[in-house]
C-alpha cells in the first residue's frame, strides 16, 4: 500500500484552523492531515524531523509571515535535494494579493482567497497529491533531472535580499529605514534584518551607507552641486549631519575631499 500524501495547516486563527480541518474531506481525497499549526516557526520545527508533502498556510502570521516560512522552508530543502519540495498553498485575502504574487515568486505552488470555498480547496490539494505522487513514482524509477517547482526563479532568502537591494538602490536618497523595505517585500523587519546579513555580510545600515557613501563622493567630485546640495541629494538634508557623517566615514569633510579629488 502507498504511503498517503501527508498536508498541514498553517494559519494563527483557531477557527481558520478548525474549519478547514473539519470541512475538508480528507480520507475521500485520499491526503492525510498530519499537522495544525499556529505560526511557521512551530511547523518548521516538525518538518525539519518529518518533511511534509502539502502544507496550507496563511501569509500575516504574527512571529514568521508565510513568506518567511516560504523563504525558510526552501532553504531547508536545499539541504536535502534527493526528497521532493514541499508544495505550498498560500491562503491571503484579496486586499493580500500582492503577497500572493511574491509567494508564487518564492515557489509557492497555489494561492487560495480566504475566506476558503471547500470545493476550491479540495481541487487544488487533488492537483498538488498528483504531483507529490509523480514525483514518488519518478524517485522510486529513478528518473534523473526531474525539476522542483521552485526552480526558474529566485527562491529562499537570496530572492527577498535581492529585491531588498534593488530597493535600497532605487531609494536611498531618501529618508529612508529597514522597516520600510520590509513593508514592501511582505516580512516583518527583525527578519529582514537577519537574513541581510546573513546574504551579505553587511548590515542593513551598513549597506545603507556604504552605498550613499559612493553617491556623495561621485557628486564631490563630478559635479558642481553645493556641499548642502549633495547632502540632499543621498537622503541627509541637514548639511551639519551631513558634515558629520561624511566625515565620520571617510575621515575628511566634504569640503576636503572635494579639494583631495579636485
Amino acid at each position: 500500500m502507498k504511503p498517503p500524501c501527508r498536508a498541514a495547516i498553517i494559519d494563527d486563527e483557531s477557527w481558520i484552523r478548525e474549519g478547514l480541518s473539519e470541512h475538508i474531506n480528507w480520507e475521500r481525497i485520499g491526503i492525510e492531515l498530519v499537522g495544525s499549526f499556529e505560526d511557521g516557526l512551530e511547523a518548521l520545527q516538525e518538518i525539519r524531523n518529518n518533511p511534509i508533502d502539502i502544507i496550507m498556510t496563511d501569509i500575516r502570521m504574527p512571529n514568521m509571515t508565510g513568506l518567511e516560512f516560504l523563504a525558510e522552508l526552501r532553504k531547508i530543502e536545499m539541504n536535502h535535494p534527493d526528497t521532493p519540495s514541499s508544495k505550498v498553498v498560500i491562503m491571503s485575502g484579496f486586499d493580500d494579493f500582492k503577497y500572493a504574487q511574491e509567494a508564487m515568486r518564492l515557489g509557492a505552488s497555489d494561492y487560495l482567497l480566504k475566506p476558503t470555498d471547500v470545493e476550491d480547496t479540495e481541487e487544488v490539494l487533488l492537483k498538488l497529491k498528483v504531483h507529490c505522487e509523480n514525483e514518488r513514482n519518478a524517485a522510486r524509477l529513478k528518473i534523473p533531472n526531474l525539476p522542483k517547482p521552485a526552480e526558474g526563479v529566485v527562491e529562499n532568502a537570496s530572492y527577498l535580499i535581492k529585491k531588498a537591494i534593488r530597493l535600497m538602490n532605487e531609494k536611498f536618497t531618501e529618508d529612508l529605514h529597514l522597516v520600510q523595505i520590509a513593508e514592501e517585500l511582505f516580512i516583518t523587519p527583525n527578519y529582514l534584518s537577519r537574513i541581510f546579513k546573513q546574504e551579505t555580510g553587511k548590515s542593513f545600515s551598513d549597506y545603507l551607507s556604504a552605498k550613499r557613501i559612493e553617491k556623495s563622493c561621485e557628486l564631490l567630485t563630478k559635479s558642481t552641486l553645493k556641499i548642502y546640495q549633495i547632502g540632499e541629494a543621498v537622503g541627509y538634508p541637514n548639511p551639519r549631519y551631513f558634515s558629520e557623517w561624511f566625515q565620520k566615514q571617510t575621515g575628511m569633510s566634504p569640503g576636503e575631499y572635494r579639494k583631495s579629488h579636485s
